[in-house]
């Protein structure tokens, strides 16, 4: 029997095959944001510049979260994500907006 690199109607494909329509997918939703925000003017001097500050940083947490990655325990990782939605959730308190801004 021939193979073919289409898959039948139903069938699962191939993980490579999801990943890359999953990668092509989040390219394709950036790439038309991107766009749509530069035409309503979304994406500003000061935007960019923030993004330049900011980017690094978050550059360096994703790497040190990709190293811890597993090391912790489930419990440890439900209890700093709990802190951390709870952070979130206090901050964005409209009671605290006259302190926080």
């Amino acid at each position: 029997m021939a193979t073919s690199s289409a898959t039948a109607p139903g069938a699962i494909p191939a993980a490579g095959s999801r990943q890359a329509g999953i990668l092509l997918f989040f390219a394709a939703s950036d790439f038309f944001s991107a766009v749509s925000y530069s035409l309503t003017g979304l994406i500003t001097s000061d935007a960019i510049r923030f993004s330049l500050l900011v980017g690094p940083v978050y550059a360096v947490g994703v790497l040190i979260g990709a190293q811890l990655f597993g090391r912790a325990s489930e419990t440890l990782f439900r209890t700093i994500c709990y802190a951390l939605i709870a952070a979130a959730v206090v901050i964005g308190l409209p009671a605290l907006d006259v302190v926080l801004r």
